[in-house]
């Protein structure tokens, strides 16, 4: 139901992504956990039906892409459900056809242009909002914002939607995948197989190749003109994001440890984020980063007595 809800509010063609692309990681998922590789026939068979779409109804391929990738997303998921199953942090890192894709995105034929008329539809919302509303019942904050809005040039506001967009994009295709997981597990447990596996959030560690995308974020950022900045923004936004995860991880871990309940560690986790979002992040960021070489959470305590 929060699929199809999904679905009808949001703009076709987008619309079916909704539903597409959990279907697609579910049936890869269930296909390559029962056949193996054979299972990789169904995103090979999207990708043909993406290149169709693309010729027959004029679907830009950075649009139709999405589904192909999500179904390989679900197939090495399938494959790894054998043995223990991957960790969470692990199904993180299987996420990175997708945000190549989505760091992809700002260099492809056509999508500068699509924000532009992405920004055109935004004012012209935002005016059917205020003229819905009475002049004295508009909140003095709705009025500014849309000052504010109104007096940046639309170029600008362009290349900020060109910033903005494939970072969204990325975070709603995972959440999908997420749900498609979901999905898998349905049937699974419907076809009577063995539950998919668990993983808890403190146990979150990328692995070492989760690096590549921080470091060429960086190497884009650093040696590259205006051109390829979107997409180094967009590989060092999600790093950032997936080693502030890690970061989390590693503290919850650490209560954990020192016998603190799991309900109060939620809390306490939630609250010092919502009170202080803007540096938090940016420390649990660091703590996951280094967690790659110290690995906190195998550190044995020192016998008492010694540093």
């Amino acid at each position: 139901m929060f699929l199809l809800f999904g679905a009808l509010g949001t703009p076709w063609p987008w619309a079916a992504l909704w539903l597409v692309l959990p279907a697609a990681v579910a049936g890869g998922l269930l296909a390559s956990w029962r056949f193996g590789n054979t299972a990789f026939v169904l995103p090979a068979l999207l990708l043909a039906g993406a290149v169709a779409a693309q010729v027959a109804i004029g679907w830009p391929i950075w649009f139709t892409l999405w589904t192909p990738l999500a179904a390989v997303i679900g197939c090495w998921m399938g494959l790894r459900e054998e043995g223990g199953g991957p960790g969470v942090g692990e199904r993180a890192w299987m996420l990175v056809p997708l945000l190549g894709l989505a760091a992809a995105l700002p260099l492809a034929p056509g999508f500068p242009d699509a924000m532009g008329r992405l920004d055109t539809r935004i004012v012209a919302e935002q005016e059917m909002v205020m003229k819905s509303v009475p002049a004295k019942d508009v909140p003095a904050a709705w009025v500014e914002a849309k000052k504010q809005f109104d007096a940046t040039p639309a170029d600008e506001r362009r290349k900020f939607w060109v910033l903005m967009v494939p970072n969204m994009l990325f975070v709603w295709s995972a959440m999908l995948v997420m749900a498609g997981r979901a999905l898998a597990a349905r049937f699974a447990t419907v076809l009577g197989w063995p539950p998919l596996s668990r993983s808890p959030l403190y146990l979150w560690r990328l692995p070492d190749a989760a690096l590549v995308p921080l470091i060429v974020g960086i190497a884009l950022l650093v040696f590259t003109g205006p051109v390829m900045q979107p997409s180094a923004a967009t590989l060092l936004v999600i790093s950032v994001l997936g080693y502030s995860v890690q970061g989390v991880a590693v503290v919850e871990s650490l209560l954990l440890s020192r016998g603190m309940p799991p309900v109060f560690v939620a809390l306490t986790v939630l609250f010092v984020i919502a009170v202080s979002l803007l540096w938090i992040l940016p420390a649990v960021a660091v703590v996951g980063l280094s967690d790659v070489w110290l690995d906190y959470r195998k550190l044995e305590p020192a016998p008492e007595g010694e540093a």
